[in-house]
């Protein structure tokens, strides 16, 4: 319950909705309460003397309370559902807008199929408690204090049967609610394996197959799915058996009191209908806490859920703008890039492990309008580094800064302005060719993206696409092939027109040829700065100054006549993609 109540700052700018359908649910169980009154005296009044006109004068009563009671409950579910969705509709706006506001770091810690859990599964469990539950849990307290209060009137020797009824359905209730809770949270986290375990298959459908490993994956997927049901049926099971229970003592507790009443009921101290109505009062008091019963399967996972959203609400950028942040593009050298000592680690999700250095004393200097290469092995921190320009991540020690200004002092917004990075394995959106190309400036024209297309080497193959740049980009990029996502990917980039321009290994996919004719396109701007991360040292030659990276650290750096002659690593690679003979 402590974690449904964090909902309530979503919940203040509808409370006048709420109040209403609070009010409707206790003139509801008010209406309930009154029926039992009308039954006793359409028996002891109308029946029992044999007077008609009581039983029509009561029975029209009754009429006219139930239909203002189904009136009543109808308009309140109408409002509650209204508050409901107005509720979580506005939840997981902020839930999605803070997720987007992460940053790398917290991402990393947070799978997708975590964040997807939340923002559906879970949300709709919140949905279904403030739709349903909040009614009944106002509910319940009134129509167990109206019904005992009723009961005491009508014959206080009967009500040690009740007494004795009621803390042994309360104490099945608080032994279920006390296990479920931890047990529901456990079926949230492996439906989030589950999510996790399908998006990669979904993803990974070409690599799978490829490999022919679809018995595998399915044998994978199997047995998530497996532990899923296991721990669902584990809770569903503890929760399934409360209901007849409760149903079983409440039942005896009614036949006790046929038993004891029918003899107060001989002896005439205690009517007929009064009788009648001692039992259904009865079972308004064990009702409410059936009905508890009935509804805390809901509280239980909808508890565990908020409090899984608050997880991620709670979850703090590790990468945020200064309080008295400046904009970048007032420097007069946006583009100059250094790096002081910088030292870079991941922070793990688990909290007690310490992960080792990525990047290690770090000094660097690239002036505006340079282009410098990076060479590495793999893992050698070449993205890493790269990285910390845009801050996507913060350096666990050092500075890096642009224009002689540390990044952590500029906006994140002016800075991710300045600086445009093409990744290794671009993301395109559903859309068409040019509403993708249009991602980073939404008012260029037409023309305008056709040049950077150009640039990219991509206008041919767009060109070449039955609607050209008005076609359709499946999901992902379905229907183009890694080259041609690539292209497009730094496309978008340049369309951008940043002053310091990252590729990170984005023409990885591209042959020597395009390749080249794209290195020669971007010459052309001797005021960008560009820092291309590569895997082939053919990517690396044409740039001014190039920098080898060895397990996060600089091993050399110089010009390719420089290296050729003083760097053993960059000979190595050098020889073994290009040959010997080639100088």
């Amino acid at each position: 319950m402590s974690a449904l109540f964090r909902v309530w700052p979503w919940v203040r700018p509808y409370r006048s909705l709420l109040f209403v359908s609070l009010l409707g649910t206790f003139v509801s169980v008010g209406i309930n309460l009154l029926i039992p009154l009308q039954t006793s005296r359409v028996i002891d009044d109308g029946i029992a003397p044999g007077d008609t006109g009581v039983v029509r004068q009561t029975v029209l009563v009754m009429i006219a309370l139930i239909l203002t009671g189904i009136v009543t409950f109808a308009l309140t579910m109408v409002i509650a559902v209204r508050m409901a969705f107005n509720t979580t509709t506005d939840l997981r706006r902020d839930l999605y807008a803070h997720s987007m506001s992460l940053s790398f770091g917290n991402l990393d810690r947070l799978s997708s199929g975590e964040i997807l859990t939340r923002l559906t599964s879970d949300l709709t469990k919140v949905t279904t408690v403030l739709t349903i539950g909040i009614s009944f849990v106002a509910q319940t307290p009134i129509m167990f204090i109206g019904s005992l209060v009723a009961i005491i009137r009508i014959d206080a020797s009967l009500v040690p049967i009740v007494l004795t009824m009621v803390p042994v359905i309360g104490t099945l209730v608080w032994f279920v609610l006390s296990r479920s809770g931890g047990l529901y949270d456990a079926v949230q986290t492996r439906l989030d394996h589950l999510n996790t375990v399908l998006q990669e298959n979904i993803q990974g459908t070409e690599v799978i197959k490829s490999f022919v490993r679809q018995e595998q994956q399915t044998k994978k997927f199997d047995q998530v799915a497996d532990d899923l049901a296991f721990q669902a049926t584990v809770v569903n099971q503890l929760v399934a058996s409360l209901i007849p229970t409760l149903i079983m003592i409440s039942s005896l507790g009614v036949a006790g009191v046929i038993w004891l009443g029918g003899v107060n009921v001989i002896a005439g101290t205690l009517s007929e209908g009064e009788l009648v109505a001692f039992i259904s009062y009865m079972a308004m008091v064990a009702a409410p806490m059936i009905m508890f019963a009935f509804i805390q399967p809901m509280l239980s996972a909808a508890g565990a859920s908020m409090a899984r959203i608050n997880q991620v609400l709670q979850e703090v950028p590790e990468v945020r703008d200064a309080h008295d942040g400046f904009d970048l593009s007032t420097l007069a050298s946006p583009g100059e890039i250094r790096f002081d000592n910088v030292r870079f680690r991941y922070n793990s999700s688990d909290t007690s492990e310490q992960l080792d250095d990525a990047l290690c004393n770090i000094s660097l200097h690239i002036p505006q309008g340079q282009t410098l290469a990076i060479l590495g092995a793999t893992g050698s921190g070449k993205s890493s580094l790269v990285h910390l320009i845009p801050r996507f991540y913060d350096a666990s020690e050092g500075t890096v800064s642009l224009g002689g200004v540390d990044v952590k002092e500029l906006t994140k917004r002016s800075l991710r302005q300045v600086v445009g990075i093409a990744l290794q394995e671009p993301q395109l959106f559903s859309g068409t060719v040019l509403e993708n190309l249009r991602y980073g400036r939404p008012e260029a024209s037409e023309n305008e993206a056709r040049a950077a297309a150009v640039t990219a080497q991509a206008d041919e193959f767009i060109r070449a696409m039955p609607s050209g740049y008005q076609s359709v980009i499946e999901q992902n990029g379905a229907n183009l092939s890694g080259g041609q996502r690539q292209r497009l990917a730094i496309a978008r980039t340049l369309l951008a027109n940043p002053q310091v321009l990252i590729l990170d290994d984005s023409t990885s996919a591209v042959d020597l040829e395009t390749e080249a004719k794209i290195q020669q396109a971007l010459s052309s701007n001797t005021d960008q700065t560009v820092v291309i991360v590569a895997q082939r040292i053919s990517t690396a030659l044409g740039a001014d100054e190039i920098l080898v990276l060895d397990d996060g650290q600089i091993c050399a750096q110089g010009s390719h006549e420089q290296l050729i002659e003083t760097s053993e690593i960059y000979g190595e690679i050098f020889r073994s993609q290009l040959g010997e003979a080639v100088q």
